[in-house]
């Protein structure tokens, strides 16, 4: 029987680097050539794959980012009117201060709001703000953290450095080798 979800993912390895853009959608990290790969539709805990087939997403959910379940109807509306009010421009969106006055709130301990478009980036920016604190370049860390070059500069030194925290054995060219002995991964 073929399957259409596991037919377009061995089109996407020949056109796509991993297979996919985020490494931790990788279908191989559950249950190679089993784990659906596509979805065809998402509402709440349901996920529908591209063959029909309904499952209960017990995972990472969107990979963390749909604590709400998928296609909220609230969360959907709101996107729906921010598109329809035009979703980019020049100018700042004034509900970038609503959101930071909130997390300010929340988080009194933090003073100011500082948005990232994209875990990486986050975690680029808090391993710079760490290494200007302390004055040390030298990071420890435990888990996938990106595709930057602080965090890739694990492997420089030991090139299984990175198994169990992202593609075992992956190569980090093209990053400076000066960052050899920067980042420090351990296991929980």
């Amino acid at each position: 029987m073929k399957r259409k979800g596991q037919e377009l993912y061995q089109l996407a390895k020949k056109l796509i680097p991993g297979g996919t853009q985020l490494l931790s959608k990788r279908p191989e990290m559950f249950l190679p050539e089993q784990w659906p790969s596509y979805y065809a539709q998402a509402r709440g805990v349901e996920v529908v794959d591209l063959d029909g087939n309904v499952y209960v997403d017990m995972s990472i959910m969107g990979v963390g980012a749909c604590v709400l379940g998928y296609a909220d109807p609230d969360v959907d509306t709101a996107a729906k009117a921010a598109i329809d009010n035009g979703s980019m421009c020049t100018l700042n969106a004034p509900e970038e201060v609503e959101l930071a006055e909130l997390l300010c709130k929340l988080h009194p301990w933090a003073q100011m709001v500082r948005y990232a478009r994209a875990g990486g980036e986050a975690m680029s920016m808090a391993v710079r703000i760490a290494r200007a604190h302390t004055r040390r370049d030298r990071v420890a860390f435990c888990g996938y953290h990106g595709w930057t070059d602080w965090y890739l500069a694990a492997n420089l030194g030991k090139e299984d450095a990175l198994d169990g925290h992202l593609l075992p054995g992956l190569d980090p060219a093209g990053v400076p080798r000066e960052l050899r002995g920067t980042a420090l991964p351990f296991h929980l």
